[in-house]
């Protein structure tokens, strides 16, 4: 390999890190390296700063249930593994304590899992939203579907 082509790795606590703002050394080559390993382990939420990179892995894992929905509910980004309800829980409490709607971005390339994606944003704020209320006998229709 030519010197250009190398670029420096990072030390071994860094393998499958969380959150590849904390790399020592965050290049191209350690990002995909890092994505890999974790996607290899079956974890396909991984951070990047403010951002929650999702690999999409083609199929269906079992990370979406109540069961996991217990472990995000309520809780801090910090507190919890990388996960797209750890995000969503985070709008939901600003949009709660703030009063003002918080927007998010899914992005990505066609079948990336955008949609997907953005059914599990809306399922999570639905469980958590109706959760703990007692049914309401006569709502609207409106009111039903929110």
């Amino acid at each position: 390999f030519k010197s250009e082509q190398v670029v420096p790795v990072n030390p071994p606590k860094f393998e499958k890190c969380e959150d590849m703002a904390n790399l020592t050394f965050l290049n191209e080559a350690s990002v995909f390296w890092n994505l890999k390993t974790r996607y290899q382990a079956k974890l396909i939420y991984t951070y990047s700063g403010l951002f929650c990179v999702v690999v999409n892995p083609y199929k269906r894992f079992p990370i979406y249930t109540p069961r996991v929905l217990k472990i995000y509910q309520g809780k801090r980004r910090n507190e919890t593994p990388p996960h797209l309800w750890a995000i969503t829980e985070t709008a939901y409490r600003n949009m709660l304590t703030t009063n003002k709607n918080q927007p998010m971005l899914i992005t990505g390339e066609s079948g990336a899992g955008k949609t997907e994606n953005t059914k599990k944003v809306i399922s999570y704020l639905a469980m958590v939203a109706t959760s703990g209320k007692k049914a309401v006998k006569k709502a609207t229709l409106e009111d039903q579907i929110v």
